[in-house]
C-alpha cells in the first residue's frame, strides 16, 4: 500500500514566506517517511488558495525532495492560455522526469433549470 498527501495552501496565522518554509519542510518530512506522493489544489480568491499557481509552489518542492512523486491536483484549464500551460507541464516534466503527475479539468456548462430549453440542453 502507497500513501500520499493531499494539501491546499490555506490562510495560516503567519506570514505567507513563513507558511511556505513551513509546508516545504513537511513535504521534505513526507518523502523521509517514505511517503510516495504529495498533490496540491489549486483554489483561487479563497482562504484555501495561498499557493495559486500549483506550477511555482511544486518547482519548490522538486528542489527539495529526490524520490516522492508529485503534482497539482488538478489544473483548472480555461484560467490559463493553453501555450503558457502545455509550457509550464512540459517544464516541469523535463525537469523532474518520472515525478510529476498531472490532470486538467474544465467546467461543464450548467443546464437550466427552467422547463424551457435553453441553447446548452
Amino acid at each position: 500500500m502507497k500513501f500520499g498527501g493531499f494539501d491546499h495552501m490555506d490562510r495560516g496565522g503567519s506570514d505567507l514566506g513563513r507558511q511556505f518554509d513551513e509546508r516545504l519542510r513537511l513535504i521534505e518530512l513526507y518523502e523521509q517517511a517514505g511517503f510516495h506522493a504529495y498533490h496540491l489544489a489549486e483554489h483561487h480568491a479563497t482562504p484555501l488558495g495561498m499557493a495559486p499557481s500549483p506550477s511555482v509552489f511544486l518547482a519548490a518542492v522538486a528542489q527539495r525532495t529526490k524520490t516522492l512523486r508529485f503534482g497539482p491536483l488538478v489544473y483548472t484549464v480555461n484560467l490559463y492560455h493553453p501555450l503558457r500551460l502545455i509550457d509550464e507541464i512540459a517544464s516541469a516534466a523535463a525537469s523532474r522526469p518520472m515525478r510529476s503527475a498531472t490532470t486538467a479539468s474544465t467546467p461543464r456548462p450548467v443546464r437550466s433549470a427552467s422547463p424551457r430549453r435553453s441553447r446548452l440542453s
